[in-house]
């Protein structure tokens, strides 16, 4: 039953309700029809002709007793003989004479009539062998006409039932002809369109006119997406060149400024200026880079050398440890290739170790390559991971940032949903968190020459 139920609750097309439909009619008219021919062959063996054989009998008893037996009908549908002693058999049928007094039929139901082998290619009768002494009366009716009626009209419920099961598949083929095929067709041409290209539309010379009323909506969408991407391409080819000016007119100052004797004090700050101007310039990037639709095959490939990448990037993070006790370490490095801009894993990465740096007062921040994974684990208590975890599902559902988190896991998610990298959040072995970034998606196997 639970089968039934999970089967009825699961999502169906509205061309298999209406199969379904038009089978189970079908199936209940071919019943109907059956039921009706079955019964109807009922009609020959009910109990009725034995009333009537019955009451025929008692009329032709009373002829035969009135000296009348020589008048008795022996031809048409109701024929009756008197066999008797001095009386001669001539005209009565072989197969009754030997008879019992009793019922008999070539056709038997409700156990009212007795049958016999002798009655076999006799026709179709109901006789009643009634003991009229000194004799017997023989009576029977003719029930051929009627049997062949009958077997008409089931022949002729066989062909009505034969003519609504071709009935029934035909409409089922033309719905599927009419209905699946062009909607299914629709779809792959859907499909097949590329996003962002333009002029791309869905062809509105259907035959029915429903497909062509959602090949025309469908077309009015996409003529809304393609202004929508246009507009957003123009913005971003806009943002990219206001946002560039600014970053390298700040960097460059930077550059000038580190050039001149600036006091001691003004060093760190100066610092803290070139990496946030590197950091802002990195997001751009991987903002704009993700924007855009990925094309394999068309882009050209990057490749980022991880082994050489990540020692840099945790060089690069020890001011943010500020007056911490923590520190940052290296650990295993496997010599490791990926096909992924180098731009990309510096953003996955330096949000992780910033996030570990961010919840760990001492200890250690390690960072390890391994068989493709990236781990970055803490031995801080303030994390947590529960929490962490969460968020990350909640920017991966968001096709923005959300208000007042930052762009850290965001981008991470992003990232990850671009490539097909996964990152999980869980608490290390020995205290703190380990986030392990899974990159062996786009890793680049060495040549077997290489490897020598």
């Amino acid at each position: 039953m639970s089968r039934l139920a999970t089967w009825m609750s699961k999502p169906r097309s509205v061309h298999s309700w209406i199969s379904v439909a038009f089978i189970v009619f079908g199936l209940w008219m071919v019943a109907a029809l059956s039921i009706q021919s079955f019964s109807s062959q009922h009609l020959i063996e009910h109990k009725f002709w034995a009333d009537l054989l019955r009451a025929t009998s008692d009329d032709y008893a009373a002829r035969v007793r009135a000296g009348e037996a020589d008048r008795l009908p022996s031809r048409g549908i109701v024929r009756s003989w008197y066999v008797g002693e001095g009386r001669s058999a001539l005209g009565v049928p072989d197969y009754l004479l030997g008879l019992a007094p009793g019922l008999y039929s070539t056709e038997t139901g409700y156990r009212t009539f007795i049958a016999s082998d002798a009655f076999k290619d006799h026709g179709s009768f109901h006789a009643l062998v009634l003991d009229l002494p000194p004799g017997k009366l023989i009576t029977t009716i003719d029930v051929g006409q009627l049997e062949d009626q009958q077997n008409h009209d089931a022949m002729r419920s066989g062909i009505w039932a034969g003519l609504l099961a071709i009935f029934v598949g035909g409409v089922i083929f033309w719905l599927h002809a009419n209905l699946v095929r062009p909607v299914r067709d629709l779809a792959d041409r859907m499909r097949a369109i590329v996003p962002g290209a333009a002029g791309e539309r869905l062809p509105t010379t259907y035959r029915r006119e429903e497909i062509q009323v959602i090949a025309q909506a469908s077309n009015a969408h996409l003529e809304r997406v393609e202004q929508f991407i246009e507009r957003e391409r123009s913005l971003l080819d806009q943002a990219s060149h206001e946002f560039r000016t600014p970053i390298a007119v700040i960097s460059g100052a930077t550059d000038v400024l580190r050039q001149m004797s600036l006091p001691e004090v003004s060093k760190p700050v100066l610092g803290r200026i070139e990496h946030a101007v590197q950091d802002l310039s990195e997001t751009m990037v991987a903002l704009l880079y993700l924007a855009r639709e990925s094309s394999p095959g068309i882009e050209p490939i990057e490749v980022a050398v991880l082994h050489d990448l990540l020692p840099r990037l945790v060089t690069d993070h020890e001011h943010l440890l500020g007056g911490k006790t923590a520190r940052l370490r290296i650990g295993e490095i496997e010599p490791t290739f990926i096909a992924v801009p180098e731009a990309m894993v510096r953003i996955a990465v330096s949000n992780l170790i910033r996030n570990a740096i961010e919840n760990t007062d001492d200890g250690h921040v390690e960072l390890i390559l391994r068989g493709g994974v990236i781990s970055v684990a803490d031995s801080g208590s303030g994390f947590n991971t529960v929490e962490a975890a969460r968020r990350y599902r909640e920017s991966l559902q968001q096709s923005a940032p959300i208000r007042g988190r930052g762009l850290g896991l965001f981008l991470i998610g992003r990232i990850c949903d671009r490539y097909g990298w996964k990152l999980s959040i869980e608490p290390a072995a020995g205290g703190g968190t380990r986030a392990a970034l899974d990159v062996s998606a786009s890793v680049i196997e060495p040549e077997p020459d290489s490897l020598r």
